[in-house]
């Protein structure tokens, strides 16, 4: 029996300077203790770049515009959680090049670091990172689909990741 509740609509920001990414590692929720880049759900009433600009300012203490966000495609991520039940989360990704203020310390991120995008830490990321992440960290846009095990420690078959120039932007 198939427990999949409604799809949950998520953003990931990926801060870059120069050669390097802003990741941290997530203390709570999907990938916890991994490294990962700065986002959350959607809530009611949010477009997907107000999303962005909300969860990468509540979990960094900076300030971005939805202007300076560029869009760089979805993965859907069909995930399972311990007990069996399953639940997708369709993550729309962006490059962020300009930003404001400080970091903050935030429960839900810490140890915030600059990575070079040419020796990024996978083996402490989601498992499917090292598959797509190169394309969004390049700007490209993509579309794809991942299947993870219990907790996302594993992938359950290979992941589906293709270039899509065609990709509409989103609000």
């Amino acid at each position: 029996m198939d427990l999949r509740k409604k799809k949950v609509v998520a953003t990931l920001v990926f801060p870059i300077k120069r050669d390097e990414v802003l990741l941290a590692r997530k203390t709570r929720k999907i990938g916890v203790g991994l490294w990962n880049g700065w986002g959350g759900m959607v809530e009611d009433g949010e477009t997907i770049r107000q999303t962005a600009v909300r969860e990468f300012a509540d979990e960094s203490g900076l300030s971005s515009s939805a202007s300076d966000l560029q869009y760089c495609g979805k993965v859907t991520f069909h995930n399972k959680k311990a007990d069996g039940r399953k639940f997708d989360v369709e993550v729309h990704m962006f490059l962020l090049r300009k930003w404001n203020g400080q970091l903050k310390p935030n429960p839900e991120m810490k140890e915030p670091t600059f990575w070079s995008i040419q020796n990024l830490p996978f083996d402490e990321m989601m498992p499917s990172d090292k598959d797509w992440l190169p394309f969004v960290l390049r700007g490209e846009r993509i579309e794809g689909e991942v299947w993870h095990g219990e907790n996302q420690k594993f992938l359950l078959k290979p992941i589906e990741i293709q270039l899509s120039a065609k990709l509409d932007d989103i609000d």
